[in-house]
């Protein structure tokens, strides 16, 4: 072959090497970068995944590890507001020891100034001794300072007489806000509504109250609203513990329904035994700790009158729930 032509056919060959080097090169590093790329894509949505997904505050509480329905079907907690009273408060305490059953007083600091032997004999005869305030004033109004200071010092004078540290709080006329549950719970204290309201304040009729409890404190963790100030309210009450007692009824403090149920928590709102809710829940909506077929009616953070029901085979988890907005409502949370 001529020199010139061999040289030629050199070049051809070294050319076309070089030029498949490169091809193969180039596939390789696109192939490379491509699955960096790959790698990188999937590792953005996972930290995505990770810090858009609602973090878990709580952990799932289980119905035998927080009581079944059954635990409470038989209890009834009474509650009674604005003592101690006197004579009334007398008649009421000493009745319910007769009859083996407890009660949980919510009282006003001033009125246990009035009455501190009262104050004693309630603690004295096994029920509870909680917080009402101690001027009856509206908490809202007095804002998170006035509050704390009227539940500190009314916490202080049940603790001088009775020598128990209170643990539950009731706002006089059922008043909170978001501050005031957050300064109870700061606190360590709950607070303790109602879902049964007797009128007793209003009927001041002892038959009145009794057919009030009986026909409406029975459907299991009731958490009753009465007052000892009034004696028509011992009696009524008094009546219905000899008759409910007979049916397998068993009186309850609040402390004792909470153990029952679930169990105490700082800034806890309970309504009932089967409904309560916890500052900054889900939805900061009153949750309901109920059976799979059962729901419940309650107020969400912006007023809506919301519809609360077990999700489909949840274990009784008060967190494990569906809440439904009606069709005009606002600002749903």
């Amino acid at each position: 072959m001529d020199k010139r032509v061999r040289n030629k056919w050199i070049i051809i060959i070294t050319v076309a090497v070089l030029l498949v080097a490169t091809v193969v090169v180039f596939i390789v590093a696109g192939g490379k970068g491509k699955s960096k790329a790959t790698q990188a894509s999937e590792t953005a949505q996972s930290t995505m995944a990770q810090t858009t997904t609602k973090p878990t505050t709580t952990q799932p509480t289980t119905v035998d590890e927080r009581g079944s329905t059954d635990s409470v079907k038989k209890l009834i907690a009474l509650c009674f507001d604005d003592g101690p009273g006197t004579d009334s408060t007398k008649k009421l305490v000493t009745g319910l020891k007769k009859r083996g059953a407890k009660a949980t007083f919510f009282e006003l600091g001033q009125m246990i100034e009035e009455n501190p032997e009262m104050c004693k004999l309630v603690a004295d005869n096994d029920c509870e001794v909680a917080i009402h305030g101690f001027t009856h004033s509206d908490f809202t109004q007095l804002g998170v300072g006035g509050t704390e200071k009227e539940v500190s010092d009314t916490a202080a004078l049940i603790k001088k007489y009775t020598g128990k540290q209170p643990t539950h709080v009731r706002p006089p006329y059922g008043s909170y806000n978001d501050e005031i549950q957050q300064k109870l719970m700061d606190m360590g204290y709950d607070m303790i509504m109602w879902n049964v309201d007797t009128v007793d304040w209003k009927t001041r009729d002892a038959q009145a109250v009794r057919d009030a409890i009986v026909n409406n404190g029975t459907d299991g963790g009731d958490i009753l609203c009465l007052h000892d100030i009034y004696d028509t309210t011992a009696e009524g009450v008094l009546m219905a513990v000899d008759e409910l007692s007979k049916e397998g009824y068993k009186f309850v403090t609040i402390s004792e329904l909470e153990a029952a149920r679930d169990k105490f928590v700082a800034g806890r709102i309970w309504l009932s035994a089967h409904e309560f809710y916890d500052f900054g829940s889900k939805e900061n909506v009153a949750k309901a700790s109920l059976a799979t077929t059962q729901a419940a009616t309650s107020k969400d953070a912006s007023g809506n009158t919301v519809t609360v029901t077990s999700k489909a085979g949840a274990k009784q988890d008060a967190t494990d729930v569906e809440i439904t907005w009606p069709d005009d409502a606002k600002n749903k949370q």
